[in-house]
């Protein structure tokens, strides 16, 4: 979600809860999940790559 989203949604959020008169929880920090990156993704593509073109190249030579 882009940030603009997320600040809209914690608005209405935020706006509703003071509406019936409770109180926000305390924010908890979510549990980091590290990102693909970018090398696995392209070695995946490549990967996939050779694949394919092994596929195409044993079905043409038949």
């Amino acid at each position: 979600m882009s940030d603009e989203h997320e600040r809209l949604v914690v608005d209405a959020l935020r706006a509703q809860v003071a509406g019936t008169g409770g109180h926000l929880p305390a924010p908890t920090p979510d549990p980091a999940r590290p990102a693909l990156g970018a090398g696995w993704v392209l070695l995946l593509a490549v990967l996939l790559g050779l694949a394919a073109g092994t596929v195409v190249a044993v079905i043409t030579l038949r």
